[in-house]
């Protein structure tokens, strides 16, 4: 990703960074998280780096210009700057080797990621060690992983619980399904959707747990221009879960915009219309902002998205070179900021 070079000077009128230099670079790294926070990318990444260059031990700098070389998509960078900010912050080893972890996936070197995520000692890292053991199939190797990551707060003790729920079923079909989870978690998205479709028809029809794995890889894969295995998903919804019922009609209103150009688009919008006011607010934008970026006609995409401000919209409309539409349908905040800035 190549990002437009703008100058720190000319963003302050003056070095203000030199005004902080006492401090090891403590008020200088907040001044360019703030960039970061108004959305201006390039110019948070230009005052990290100021502040990195005169307070080399200042980790947070280190991080913001890992950070800009990440979108960069120079990962060899994000690792170097990393690793050399270790021996600042013993204490937060720990951190650091995740995210050099992350960045060396990112280049391929995955052998090697994995295990400096692994020796991180952080329940994430513990959680993607698992996930990659899963998708190849390693079931017995990442129990122990997502174990002892389990007991972490936030979302990382959620995914771990998550894929330890599955694995721990008595069905072997619900067992099988991780792999498909994990698939999905580490980009093998077209992956985790081609092969799910045996596993999920396959699942125990009591409860609503089939039905709401139906609806979940039905979406999926609709989002991935899987569309056969997406309508073969939707069609298996028997009884839709409690209160479901509006995503089987939102998935096929997808399904119907991702094969619009065969007949104009006239089901992609008569579905969406039929959606307004019976789903529910959020769900039916994201569920637009998905049919949208499917859409191969951009005016028909915009279209699609409506009057609804909302950040996925709003990059979709992005995304497919509308501009004044991005501008339009995004919030107050960062992303509105960025999209100005373009």
């Amino acid at each position: 990703m190549t990002l437009t070079v703008l100058s720190l000077t000319l963003l302050t009128g003056c070095s203000v960074i030199q005004g902080f230099l006492g401090d090891g670079g403590i008020e200088a790294v907040a001044q360019a998280d703030q960039l970061l926070v108004d959305g201006d990318i390039q110019g948070s990444i230009d005052a990290y780096g100021a502040a990195l260059a005169e307070n080399p031990e200042n980790v947070d700098a280190a991080i913001g210009v890992a950070y800009g070389a990440w979108l960069e998509g120079d990962y060899a960078r994000v690792d170097s700057v990393l690793a050399g900010a270790e021996p600042f912050a013993p204490e937060r080893v720990g951190e650091l080797q995740l995210r050099r972890s992350m960045a060396l996936i990112a280049s391929g070197s995955v052998d090697e990621g994995l295990e400096l995520a692994q020796s991180s000692g952080q329940p994430a890292g513990a959680v993607m060690a698992a996930e990659y053991l899963l998708a190849d199939g390693e079931r017995e190797e990442a129990m122990p992983l997502l174990e002892s990551a389990s007991s972490a707060g936030g979302g990382v003790g959620a995914a771990a619980s998550g894929y330890l729920e599955l694995l721990k079923d008595e069905d072997p079909s619900v067992q099988g399904l991780a792999e498909n989870y994990a698939l999905w978690a580490i980009g093998e998205r077209g992956v985790a959707v081609a092969s799910v479709e045996d596993v999920v028809l396959s699942m125990p029809d009591e409860g609503d747990r089939k039905a709401e794995e139906l609806l979940l890889w039905a979406g999926r894969a609709a989002s991935e221009r899987e569309i056969l295995v997406a309508s073969n998903l939707l069609e298996a919804v028997t009884f839709p879960p409690p209160g479901q019922a509006w995503r089987v009609r939102a998935t096929r209103a997808i399904l119907d915009c991702a094969e619009g150009a065969e007949d104009e688009y006239a089901a992609c919008r008569e579905g969406f219309a039929e959606l307004d006011g019976l789903a529910p607010a959020d769900g039916l934008i994201h569920a637009r902002a998905t049919a949208a970026s499917l859409i191969e006609d951009s005016a028909v995409a915009v279209e699609i998205l409506g009057p609804h401000k909302s950040v996925p919209g709003a990059m979709v409309a992005h995304q497919a070179g509308e501009s004044a539409a991005a501008q339009t349908l995004a919030p107050a905040g960062m992303v509105s900021d960025f999209l100005a800035k373009r």
